[in-house]
C-alpha cells in the first residue's frame, strides 16, 4: 500500500507508556497527528488486538536472509537485500555492520551502507564498524589477521570516505584514547567491545568520548566484585548498552539483572544478526569465515559464537517473556527509542517514537507480539514472509 497518507487506529505503545487507543494521522512519510481515544472512522488500518509500536532499530546487523554485509561482492545489493528482510520482522532501520576487515576493504562498505532509504525495505542509518581496533585476546569470532592498533591515518581515510556511524574499538589499546576523541570529534558513536579493558581503562574510555558498549557481557572479561572491568564501568555509567536477547548469548537472567540496573533506557537490543538469520539452519558466510547456524545462534566449526540467527523481533519477545515484571511500553522502548537516542542527532529527532514530526515507521503487533504489519515513511510493506521465531 503505497499513499502519500494513511491513517491506523489501534492501541499504542510508545515513550515507556501505553495510549489504550489512539488514531495516528501520517502525511508524506511522516506523522502528523496522535490523537489518544480518537476514533477509528475511515482508518486505513484499525488494530482491534495487539499494538502499534514504533518501527524497530537495530544498531547490530551483520547479515540477514543468506546475505553477509562484509563479504557481498554487490555492497549496494547487499544492503537492499538485507534491507527487505530486516522489513519483513519489523525492523525500520538499522546500521549495516562490517566486521574487522583489511584497510582496503572498509572504504567501499562504509560508502555503500551510508545513511539511506531502500524501497521496500529497512533504512540504513550508516555503518557500524566492529573492529578492527579490538583486543586479539577477545576477539571472538573476529579474524585474528585483520586486527590492528588503532591508526590516525587510517581513522582519517574513514572519515575522508564517509563517515560511520559506530564504531566498537577496545579502549585499552595504544593510541585508542586518541582515536576516540578523533572519532567522537567527528560525530561518530564510539562503542567499547571487544575488550580486555579493566575497569580504569573502560572508565577511561567513557571519558574520551565512548557512549556505548557493544554486546554487553559478551567478548569481555566477566563482572567480578574485586575486579568490576568493563562491564561494570559500563553498568555504572551512563552509555547505551547493546545486548543480545537470543537466549544464548546472554542468560535472561543477567538480561535483569542488566535491565534493573541500567534501566530500559539505557538498554539497546540488537540482533547480531548474520547472514543465517530468516533462513534454514544451514552453513553461511561471516566475512572469509564460514559459520553454521542451528536456526537461533550460528557458531565457528571450533564452537566459538559467531552471531545471532534471530533478528530483533525474536528479541524483542523474547524480553517481553523473560521479564513479566517489565510494562510492555518499557520492553518496546529498548528496541525502539533507546537506539534512536543512543545515535543522537537527526535520528532522535525524528525516529523510534509515535509522535508528531516524527518519521512513519510504525509496527504492528499481534497479542503475542508478532509482526502484522510494518509500515516505512507511510509506506506499508509487504510482511507475508515466514518469521524467525523466538526462544519462548
Amino acid at each position: 500500500m503505497g499513499r502519500s497518507s494513511l491513517v491506523i487506529h489501534g492501541p499504542v505503545l510508545t515513550d515507556g507508556r501505553e495510549l489504550p487507543a489512539a488514531r495516528i494521522e501520517t502525511a508524506n512519510g511522516r506523522i502528523v497527528a496522535v490523537r489518544p481515544g480518537g476514533g477509528a472512522d475511515g482508518a486505513d488500518l484499525v488494530v482491534a488486538d495487539g499494538w502499534i509500536i514504533p518501527g524497530l532499530i537495530d544498531l547490530q546487523v551483520n547479515g540477514a536472509g543468506g546475505v553477509d554485509l562484509t563479504s557481498a561482492h554487490d555492497p549496494d545489493e547487499a544492503v537492499a537485500a538485507v534491507a527487505g528482510v530486516l522489513a519483513q520482522h519489523g525492523v525500520t532501520a538499522f546500521c549495516p555492520t562490517v566486521v574487522s576487515s583489511p584497510p582496503e576493504a572498509i572504504p567501499s562498505r562504509l560508502v555503500a551502507y551510508g545513511a539511506r532509504a531502500h524501497p521496500g525495505g529497512a533504512e540504513s542509518l550508516g555503518a557500524h564498524l566492529e573492529g578492527p581496533f579490538l583486543d586479539p585476546e577477545h576477539r571472538g569470532v573476529h579474524d585474528p589477521a585483520a586486527l590492528r592498533l588503532p591508526d590516525a591515518g587510517e581513522i582519517e581515510r574513514w572519515l575522508a570516505t564517509r563517515h560511520p556511524t559506530i564504531v566498537t574499538l577496545a579502549p585499552e589499546l595504544p593510541g585508542a584514547l586518541a582515536a576516540i576523541r578523533r572519532l567522537a570529534e567527528a560525530g561518530v558513536v564510539v562503542s567499547l567491545g571487544h575488550s580486555g579493558a579493566d575497569a580504569a581503562a573502560a572508565r577511561a574510555g567513557l571519558e574520551a568520548g565512548a557512549r556505548m558498549g557493544t554486546h554487553l557481557f559478551n567478548a569481555m572479561p566477566p563482572f567480578h566484585h574485586r575486579q568490576p572491568g568493563l562491564v561494570g564501568a559500563l553498568l555504572a555509567g551512563s552509555a547505551t548498552l547493546g545486548i543480545i536477547a537470543d537466549g544464548v548469548h546472554v542468560d535472561p537472567l543477567a538480561i535483569d539483572v542488566a535491565v534493573r540496573a541500567a534501566g530500559p533506557g539505557r538498554i539497546a537490543l540488537v540482533s547480531d544478526a548474520l547472514a543465517a538469520a530468516a533462513t534454514p539452519p544451514s552453513p553461511s558466510r561471516l566475512g572469509a569465515q564460514t559459520v553454521l547456524s542451528d536456526g537461533r545462534i550460528a557458531r565457528r566449526a571450533d564452537g566459538t559464537m559467531a552471531g545471532s540467527a534471530i533478528l530483533l523481533d525474536g528479541g524483542l519477545r523474547n524480553v517481553r517473556s523473560w521479564l513479566p515484571w517489565l510494562p510492555p511500553a518499557e520492553v518496546v522502548r529498548m528496541a525502539t527509542r533507546t537506539p534512536a537516542e543512543a545515535l543522537g542527532g537527526d535520528v532522535a529527532a525524528r525516529k523510534g517514537r509515535v509522535a508528531p514530526g516524527y518519521d512513519a515507521d510504525l509496527v504492528i503487533l499481534d497479542p503475542d507480539w508478532q509482526v502484522v504489519a510494518t509500515v516505512v515513511r507511510g509506506v506499508v510493506l509487504d510482511t507475508s514472509s515466514s518469521k524467525v521465531p523466538s526462544t519462548r
